[in-house]
């Protein structure tokens, strides 16, 4: 009776995330389809950008960003108490380029709990732009990178735009670890999403976020979302409850991170993100139950074809992963994940679900998450 029942919902997942992933690649393909205008009468970007403990990283980002296309743009770095070399790194490029000054965050003031947040909370009052790019300092971007999003705000009318870059890390489980966040591309239906706007289906992430500032600063942007522990998220939802329009759209051929570089580093990261997605409740442990039996269900249905006495759970089952592991490979590819990654679909799922065992733990026994050696 258990397996009848699973296998239908994994049958189902698998026709509804073929579905949902086939969509959304049309869709990023038809948000893209714009003409990048020309440079005149354009308004002034100022690129944000907290640093701390990014000496290997920073060069290569604001290098990629002088070269830019888009020539208007001031580019604001704020080092977040850095024990690294970043503040000298900074120094430099502000002698090489007049576009890009300087920054530190003052730690008598905290605006918030959050270490990227406060940074960027005290960076911000700083930019001069009509437009803010909020960029992590572990990203590269090509050089029509901020051409290209800014036209499509302005032709597609937005507020803000968020989108996946082509995460690189040269460990194989450090990605597969990473590919976690494929779910976004297989299950989030961002065509919808974008159609009706639906603030509960805002997505983002934080390596690149192009907003207005006028609409940013009606929002509350970063203070108004200063208690979440996904401030990317937070940013997106907090624009779409205010009748902001949004779009998530694919920047994987126009931007590229090295968030993580092994495995252990990209479970804590996602980890981090995930915690953001389950409240700190005995409520939902059930919840948390059924949806880990459910994902580890559809990552190994062959293996409980072994166990099926029935033809139909056995076709069930069979088609319900063929479905989803499809369109997992092609989420994957769709934003340049390696194709022996983008056959891992069992292992990244498998790992996600320890993922949400873990953060819920944590959560619920007051342990902290650490990232760039803080508390957040």
């Amino acid at each position: 009776m258990v397996l009848n029942i699973l296998s239908t919902i994994v049958l189902i997942i698998g026709i509804y995330a073929i579905v949902c992933t086939l969509s959304n690649i049309i869709y990023y393909k038809w948000i893209s389809n714009i003409k990048i205008k020309k440079e005149e009468d354009s308004p002034l970007i100022s690129v944000v950008i907290p640093a701390r403990n990014e000496e290997e990283s920073l060069p290569r980002l604001l290098d990629s960003l002088i070269n830019q296309s888009y020539k208007k743009i001031e580019i604001l770095v704020i080092d977040d108490q850095s024990t690294d070399k970043t503040s000298s790194i900074i120094k430099e490029f502000e002698k090489k380029d007049k576009r890009i000054r300087g920054f530190k965050t003052d730690d008598r003031i905290m605006l918030s709990k959050h270490g990227k947040m406060n940074a960027l909370l005290q960076l911000i009052p700083h930019a001069k732009g009509e437009y803010l790019l909020a960029t992590d300092a572990d990203t590269a971007h090509k050089n029509n990178s901020i051409a290209f999003a800014l036209s499509l705000m302005k032709k597609r009318r937005l507020d803000i735009i968020s989108g996946f870059p082509t995460e690189l890390c040269e460990r194989y489980w450090g990605s597969v670890n990473m590919s976690a966040m494929i779910f976004a591309n297989t299950m989030v239906p961002h065509t919808i999403s974008y159609i009706f706007q639906i603030p509960h289906l805002a997505f983002a992430i934080g390596q690149f976020i192009m907003m207005k500032k006028s609409s940013y600063e009606e929002t509350g942007g970063y203070k108004s979302v200063e208690n979440t522990y996904v401030d990317d998220m937070g940013i997106v939802q907090s624009f779409a409850k205010k009748k902001k329009r949004f779009a998530f759209v694919n920047m994987s051929d126009r931007v590229t991170c090295y968030m993580y570089r092994d495995r252990r580093s990209a479970f804590k990261g996602i980890e981090r993100s995930i915690s953001g997605l389950f409240p700190a409740k005995l409520s939902v442990m059930l919840l948390i139950a059924f949806a880990i039996i459910l994902l580890l269900t559809i990552a190994w249905a062959p293996l409980l074809i072994i166990f099926s006495t029935s033809n139909q759970i056995t076709l069930n089952l069979l088609i319900g992963w063929i479905l989803f592991s499809i369109s997992w490979f092609m989420g994957c590819r769709n934003i340049n994940y390696r194709r022996l990654v983008s056959l891992s679909c069992p292992f990244s799922i498998t790992m996600m679900c320890w993922m949400i065992i873990h953060s819920y733990y944590k959560k619920m026994t007051g342990k902290k998450f650490i990232w760039k050696d803080r508390e957040v």
